[in-house]
């Protein structure tokens, strides 16, 4: 083995010092630093400064390719298409993208409903749908079903699904709402199953939908027109009325021994949330063991029979209709019922011959299988939820129940669990939450559920067959996407009247003419060259869109939203001609050293389209090349102050400009020869560069006289052998 030399290693060490003293130099150097700045090209003069451009691509994006927010999935049949043309077209028109889906068998999937599903799914993932309605029964030859493994009833004694039905596999079209995995994780035909039946320990079923989902079950194109027609009179053109500021509340026995009165749900409702939204009357049989509390005038409270329910419901002798009723007891297909005895308090023969004409409502039913809608005509297409959804007219605008047994548990004393818990919570996003959309209401609670006090402590879990059970088996007929009326209808004004400019950021409070604010109200624009876009006003009712830059541009709005009439304006933008300006600016500090972060504060204004962005260029060479920092409102940003804070900046004469630009494109340029500032080199600066050199030195002079020892060590060692 060769010996390498002193002379060669001292060589090595004097190099790598060398290399490391230059790189620190070079980098000090630098001019700025990268990480905040983006490099411009080389420039002839200020006036030639080359910014990047605005975005319009993706602006205009949302108005000429918005994305599909519904479908309607009917089977493909003439007679339903023809059908659900008119309210597809109403969709639109009020700004809820629609499209009619018929062919879900050109999708993958071991039979139609994972078709259907596939199908769902590709659309979500395409443009973010959140509403689907299922125009057609849940017959195999119409729009299927998916039942899941779901053996509740046979784990509890004594219990069993009404009339002898399938006790393992139980329907639900919750399966279309949750889209994530397959639902058949494990691939042994057993959809839905929990961690302990599947082969993995998995639960098959995500339990957080995507999508809202209703369902009309029409069997015929009759079935389909009837629903059809009410759901288009009850948004076009409603039966105004107070009806519509009311609500039912119904509650019976479940059980004397121990004693289990609904009526403290339906207390706990009107106390917490209709008092403050609707007038209610509220029907009950107690125990004796609950002292309700009579409700404050003008609501009404009395004992809940068949007669004052049937009354009540139709607006016979208790007021004008309701927007929404709730019952809470025990039920099958046939009858609303409870324990007390006085019962059954509605029947399906009630349901069919329903004379709330006009005033259909939102009912819940808080019952085990009142809506069966999967089994055939003699038991289950018969029911009580269908009835009241095929009404003409009439019956039920949306109806969430059951369409098998659901669950409750007793001493429930905080209303939190399974049946109660459910219920509960969909009137808390319902009027809390402001989610007035039946379909948003029912699912949502859903998650508010899973998500509850209740879950969390850890009581309880979603692997437990009657947890699943619950969230599986309320489903909802109806549109998903229909607002719920609380309260008269009013119109709104017209936002649109003052002089409204191109590229424009458009914002306001949405308001009725009763000055009640509208939340998730939609703002419906259109324009004769195809665009289309739909601005959705918060909780408090805050509506913001950006208007597309062309001027003497004519567009269509539609307005629709809680308790409001339908109601279209329109109007033409203006030219952009106002030039965006800087109007003050200041920085800190006065004198900027090497150790400082340069702060600006700009205050800028463009009275038209609003500021886009503002630059701020800087250069050590008159502008042949130079760095900007650019601050940028987005297409829902109107700021006209900006606060900025920059790197660290090597030492240099620095000059600086400023570029103000509006949503139009129209740009402004601010340079003075004043706009400079010197960064000094401190004697911080020398200091740490000689300590630097210094350390560096020492290091390489210790390594140096190590080797240097170790050398002269082995030649001692070679000549004493």
């Amino acid at each position: 083995m060769r010996r390498i030399s002193l002379k060669a290693v001292t060589y090595c060490i004097l190099t790598l010092f060398l290399i490391n003293t230059y790189a620190l130099f070079s980098l000090y150097k630098s001019d700025l630093t990268q990480t905040e700045f983006n490099r411009l090209g080389q420039s002839n003069g200020i006036a030639n400064l080359d910014l990047p451009e605005i975005d319009f691509a993706s602006l205009n994006d949302t108005w000429y390719d918005s994305p599909i927010e519904m479908l309607i999935i009917a089977p493909n049949r003439s007679d339903f298409i023809d059908i659900l043309k008119p309210y597809a077209d109403w969709k639109n028109q009020k700004g809820v993208k629609t499209i009619i889906l018929t062919n879900f068998s050109l999708y993958p999937g071991i039979d139609n409903a994972e078709r259907i599903r596939n199908m769902i799914k590709s659309y979500y993932e395409s443009d973010r749908i959140r509403w689907v309605l299922l125009a057609g029964d849940a017959e195999d030859d119409i729009l299927p079903i998916r039942y899941v493994f779901n053996p509740d009833v046979t784990l509890v004694s004594g219990q069993s699904e009404y009339s002898n039905w399938d006790e393992y596999y139980k329907p639900t079209d919750f399966y279309y709402a949750d889209l994530n995995g397959d639902w058949d994780q494990d691939g042994d035909g057993n959809w839905g199953e929990n961690p302990d039946n599947n082969a993995n320990g998995i639960d098959e079923i995500n339990w957080d939908p995507e999508v809202y989902v209703g369902r009309l079950p029409a069997d015929n194109a009759l079935e389909l027109s009837n629903m059809i027609n009410k759901s288009i009179k009850y948004e076009m053109n409603p039966e105004s009325g107070d009806w519509m500021n009311r609500m039912l509340l119904s509650a019976g026995i479940s059980s004397y021994f121990p004693p289990e009165d609904e009526a403290r749900l339906s207390e706990y409702i009107w106390k917490n949330y209709t008092q403050f939204e609707m007038n209610f009357t509220h029907l009950i049989q107690s125990t004796g063991s609950f002292t309700p509390t009579i409700p404050p005038f003008p609501n009404i409270q009395t004992d809940l029979t068949h007669s004052n329910f049937e009354d009540a419901f139709n607006g016979d002798n208790f007021g004008d209709g309701n927007s929404v009723v709730f019952f809470a007891g025990h039920a099958d297909p046939t009858q609303f019922t409870d324990s007390s005895g006085y019962g059954p308090f509605y029947t399906r023969d009630d349901a069919s011959s329903s004379n709330n004409t006009n005033m259909p409502s939102l009912v819940y039913a808080d019952a085990c299988t009142t809506s069966p809608y999967d089994v055939d005509y003699s038991v289950g297409d018969n029911n009580i939820g269908e009835n009241l959804i095929n009404r003409p007219h009439a019956g039920a605008i949306g109806y969430i129940g059951g369409i098998r047994v659901t669950w409750y548990l007793e001493e429930d004393s905080n209303l939190e669990k399974l049946n109660r818990g459910n219920a509960k919570l969909f009137f808390d996003e319902f009027f809390r939450e402001r989610k007035f959309q039946q379909g948003r209401a029912l699912f949502d609670s859903k998650i508010a559920y899973m998500n509850s006090d209740y879950f969390l402590r850890g009581d309880t879990s979603m692997e437990l067959e009657w947890q699943r059970k619950n969230i599986l088996a309320y489903n909802l007929l109806g549109d998903p996407e229909i607002d719920i009326y609380t309260d008269n209808l009013a119109t709104v004004p017209n936002y649109f009247q003052e002089s409204i400019y191109e590229g424009q950021l458009v914002s306001f409070t949405l308001k009725d003419n009763l000055n009640r604010t509208v939340p998730y109200g939609r703002v419906h624009l259109r324009s004769s060259d195809g665009k289309f876009y739909t601005a959705y006003a918060d909780i408090e009712g805050k509506v913001v869109f950006r208007l597309p830059p062309q001027s003497n541009e004519t567009f269509n709005v539609t307005i629709t939203g809680h308790n409001l009439i339908p109601s279209t304006f329109n109007f033409t933008t203006i030219e952009d001609s106002s030039i965006p300006e800087l109007i003050d600016f200041e920085f800190s500090p006065q004198k900027i050293t090497v150790d400082d972060n340069p702060y600006f504060r700009l205050i800028s204004q463009d009275t038209h389209s609003g500021v886009e962005s503002i630059f701020i260029i800087l250069t050590k060479n008159n502008f042949q090349d130079y760095f900007y920092y650019q601050v940028k409102n987005n297409f829902h940003q109107n700021f006209e102050i900006f606060n900025i804070t920059l790197n660290k900046l090597k030492p240099g004469d620095y000059s600086y400009a400023f570029v103000v630009r509006d949503f139009t494109n129209i740009t402004s340029l601010y340079y003075q020869s004043s706009y400079f500032f010197i960064i000094e080199t401190t004697i911080t600066y020398y200091i740490i560069i000689v300590s630097l050199i210094l350390i560096l030195s020492i290091m390489a002079f210790s390594i140096y006289y190590t080797i240097y020892k170790l050398t002269k060590l082995k030649e001692t060692n070679r000549k004493i052998k």
